[in-house]
């Protein structure tokens, strides 16, 4: 008989809780964070990810086999690196994998008071050992991510999330201010569909899969320890690179509209951080890629239909 998914998010969630436990001094934490560098060197997410989808036992196994076969404190490592791993796998148990892990380590969440204190070591310690801008990047995401989260704000970001996936409704509400009159609508339309769009594809799918593949095991496992939810989706983030090259092309079309637009944007970017699926770095690379790629876009747009016009209007003036 199959195990029903719940068990297996449980289960994952009660051997991170003891793993993470058994963390119980700065000294401790240290060790564990040069376990888990030495165990994530030289892999690439994408390698561990494809790693663990091959292994013959399943996820859950896996995780508890590092937390049986290894002594502490390198068993919290080997706990940690195991679960990252299966998290980012591209199998049917990676998401169970990864809502049991966050359940204990999400900034939000409040898991027994030995594992709390052992999830604030391990912080500490892999944030000593980043670099100023990594770390910046960290503290911010923590920040956000560690204010209260009401059930009600919570609901309106999961809905921001839902209505702006692939930018569709920046064209539904120019469409809108078309039928109520709103001038050059037309225009902003036929200019917005292949400048978002072609943005959108080109982050969601070049940009992603180069950065996903290139980018080192133990940036997921840090990820996974600082609480955020480690996967292909990260860098750069695809909701705001479509909200920003919404925002820059109907700002070219109404300027005095820009200010509006762009809040729009960020609040779709702020959204993504306050969710816990993006650092506030892919946010703000996510707004710069999807401006620039409008922008290109438009600009080659813009070339295409000058030409066209300027071939009718010679061939018009020739047959005067």
């Amino acid at each position: 008989m199959a195990i029903p998914p719940e068990d297996d998010r449980e289960r994952v969630r009660q051997i991170v809780e003891e793993a993470v436990a058994e963390v119980d001094s700065p000294a401790t934490a240290d060790a564990v964070v040069e376990r888990l560098e030495q165990l994530a060197a030289d892999v690439t997410e994408a390698t561990a990810g494809e790693q663990a989808a091959q292994a013959p036992e399943p996820a859950v196994t896996a995780i508890e086999e590092a937390a049986t076969d290894t002594p502490s404190p390198a068993r919290t490592a080997e706990v940690l690196t195991t679960a990252a791993a299966q998290a980012v796998a591209p199998t049917p148990e990676a998401s169970e994998v990864l809502a049991g892990a966050r359940a204990v380590l999400a900034p939000q969440r409040q898991p027994t008071p030995a594992a709390r204190r052992g999830r604030d070591l391990l912080r500490a310690a892999i944030l000593r050992r980043m670099g100023p801008l990594q770390r910046l990047d960290t503290c911010l995401y923590l920040a956000a991510n560690g204010v209260p989260h009401p059930p009600w704000l919570d609901r309106a970001a999961a809905q921001v999330t839902r209505y702006t996936t692939g930018g569709w409704i920046w064209a539904l509400g120019v469409l809108v201010a078309g039928g109520l009159g709103a001038p050059r609508a037309g225009e902003a339309l036929r200019l917005l569909v292949p400048c978002m769009a072609g943005a959108t594809w080109f982050v969601e799918h070049p940009a992603k899969t180069l950065f996903r593949r290139r980018r080192p095991f133990i940036d997921i496992v840090r990820a996974l320890v600082v609480g955020k939810r480690p996967g292909s989706w990260s860098f750069p983030s695809g909701h705001t690179a479509s909200s920003f090259a919404a925002a820059w092309t109907l700002s070219t079309v109404w300027p005095w509209r820009a200010p509006v637009f762009f809040l729009l944007a960020w609040g779709v970017g702020a959204s993504r951080v306050y969710v816990g699926a993006h650092y506030p770095g892919d946010v703000l690379a996510g707004a710069t890629f999807g401006a620039l790629a409008a922008e290109a876009i438009r600009r080659g747009l813009c070339r295409t239909l000058f030409r066209r016009h300027s071939r009718v209007a010679r061939g018009w003036r020739s047959h005067r």
